[in-house]
C-alpha cells in the first residue's frame, strides 16, 4: 500500500504537472490595489535562497506582491483570508508574510523589513511595524512553510487597505447638445473626467456593444447607424486601474445614404441603366434624359457626357452623390507629333484632356526608362514636348500609359512616335 501511494503521487506530478504562479519571482509580482482583492496560491511556487529574503524562515514556495504608497504614506493592512491548505501531512500547514522595502528591486542585499514576519495557518492580517514612506514601492513576500517533506500548498485571498494607500476612483460624464441625428452627422460629445491624473483609456459602448476604444475622451457620432444608448467606461491608472461608467445618452438616428453607382460609358445613341442605391427616397437631376427621376435605377439616354446627381431624402435627412455617364470617345490620343520648333504639333496633344483634371500620363522609351510623367494634362505647359531632363529625345517610338482616373475603362496604353 505504501509503495502504491508513492507511485500515484509521482505519476501525478510527472504527467499532470503543477505550473508555477506568475508571481513566483520578485521581478513579476502581482500588484495590490485598494478594493481589488486577489486570489493567490503557493502551489507550484519555488524558493530561491539567493533572490528571496530570509528574514522569515528559509524561503520556500515563495510568491511576491507589490504596492505603492500615496503622497502621505503611513500604515497598511494586508489581509490574508479564506486560507485553504493541501491537507497531506507531508505538506506544511502555514504560510508566512512580510513587508519589505527594496533598496534595489530583486536585490535581497538591499531589502529592509518594514513589518514582522507573520506565520499562520488561519486568516490573519499583516501590518507595518514602522510608518511607510510616501510615494514608495514595497514588496510583500509570502512563503508556503515547509512541512515534513513539502512546502505548504495554500490557496488564499489577499487584499490591502490603510492610510498609506488610496483607491483613486475617477468620475466621468458625457453630454450632447443634439441627440436627434441623421446617419453620418458629427455631433460633439462633451466628456468631463475628474480624479484621474494617471493614464486613462476610454471605451465607448453603443447598445452595450463596444464600438470604440480611445486614449482620449473624443467620440465620433458619424459611426452611429441606428437608435440607441451611448455610454462611456473610463479606465484610469497605469498600475492600479479604477473604473467609472457614465450614464447613457439616447440618440435617435435616422438612417440615410446615397450611392449613385459607378461611372458609365456608352456610345452616342445608346442607353444605360444607372446603378443607384440608398436609404430613403431618391430624386435624380437632371431628369430630362432619364426614364424616371424617382427610382434608384432609371434608364439614362444622354446625348453627351452628363453628370447625374442622386439626392436621397429620409424625413429631414438628405444625402447626395453623383455619377458620370460618358458619351462617345473619352479622349483622342494622337500617335505622333513633331517637336521641331516650327510651332506645328510641337507638343503631344491629348484631345479632351481638360475634362479629366486628375489624369496621369507616363511615357517610357524602348528600354523601359520613364522619360515623362505628370498629373493633369489640361494646359499646354503640361503637354510633353519630346524632351527628357531638358534634352531633346531622338526620333523613335515611345510607349504611354494614360489614366483618366475614372475607373478601368479610363486607362489607355499605346505608342507615340517622335518625328521630325
Amino acid at each position: 500500500m505504501f509503495k502504491y501511494g508513492l507511485f500515484l503521487g509521482f505519476s501525478f506530478s510527472l504527467f499532470c504537472g503543477i505550473s508555477q504562479p506568475l508571481n513566483d519571482d520578485c521581478s513579476t509580482p502581482d500588484r495590490l490595489c485598494v478594493d481589488q482583492p486577489l486570489q493567490g496560491t503557493t502551489t507550484g511556487a519555488t524558493g530561491d535562497a539567493v533572490a528571496d529574503y530570509s528574514f522569515c524562515p528559509f524561503p520556500s514556495a515563495t510568491i511576491w506582491y507589490v504596492f505603492t504608497t500615496n503622497a502621505s504614506g503611513g500604515n497598511v493592512s494586508v489581509v490574508f483570508s479564506n486560507l485553504s491548505f493541501n491537507p497531506d501531512v507531508n505538506f506544511g500547514q502555514q504560510i508566512s508574510a512580510i513587508i519589505i522595502l527594496p533598496g534595489t528591486p530583486c536585490d535581497e542585499t538591499t531589502y529592509i523589513p518594514r513589518s514582522n514576519c507573520v506565520q499562520n495557518g488561519a486568516d490573519f492580517t499583516l501590518t507595518n511595524s514602522v510608518a511607510l514612506a510616501p510615494n514608495t514601492t514595497y514588496y510583500v513576500m509570502v512563503d508556503g512553510m515547509m512541512g515534513s517533506s513539502n512546502s505548504a500548498e495554500c490557496d488564499f485571498d489577499i487584499s490591502i487597505s490603510g492610510s498609506a494607500v488610496d483607491a483613486n476612483y475617477p468620475t466621468a460624464s458625457i453630454s450632447a447638445m443634439n441627440t436627434v441625428l441623421c446617419q453620418g452627422d458629427e455631433e460633439p460629445i462633451e466628456t468631463v473626467v475628474a480624479n484621474c491624473t494617471d493614464t486613462a483609456s476610454f471605451d465607448w459602448y453603443y447598445n452595450n456593444t463596444l464600438i470604440s476604444s480611445e486614449s482620449s475622451g473624443v467620440f465620433s457620432t458619424n459611426q452611429l447607424t441606428e437608435d440607441g444608448y451611448l455610454k462611456l467606461i473610463i479606465n484610469c491608472g497605469s498600475s492600479c486601474v479604477y473604473v467609472d461608467t457614465t450614464d447613457s445618452i439616447f440618440f435617435e438616428v435616422t438612417p440615410i445614404s446615397a450611392d449613385a453607382g459607378p461611372d458609365q460609358f456608352i456610345e452616342e445613341g445608346e442607353v444605360v441603366t444607372l446603378s443607384g442605391s440608398g436609404e430613403g427616397s431618391p430624386l435624380w437631376s437632371p431628369a430630362n434624359s432619364l426614364t424616371s427621376a424617382t427610382v434608384f435605377t432609371p434608364t439614362a439616354n444622354p446625348s453627351n457626357t452628363t453628370t447625374y446627381f442622386l439626392t436621397v431624402t429620409n424625413g429631414n435627412c438628405i444625402e447626395t452623390d453623383s455619377v458620370n455617364v460618358f458619351v462617345g470617345e473619352l479622349v483622342t490620343i494622337y500617335s505622333a507629333f513633331s517637336p521641331n520648333e516650327d510651332l506645328i504639333n510641337d507638343k503631344w496633344i491629348i484631345k479632351n484632356s481638360a475634362q479629366y483634371p486628375n489624369m496621369e500620363v507616363v511615357i517610357y522609351d524602348r528600354s523601359g526608362q520613364k522619360v515623362f510623367s505628370t498629373t493633369g494634362y489640361s494646359t499646354q505647359d503640361k503637354w510633353w514636348d519630346g524632351t527628357y531632363k531638358g534634352k531633346k529625345l531622338p526620333v523613335s517610338t515611345y510607349f504611354y500609359v494614360v489614366d483618366l482616373k475614372i475607373g478601368d475603362e479610363g486607362v489607355f496604353k499605346g505608342q507615340v512616335n517622335i518625328i521630325r
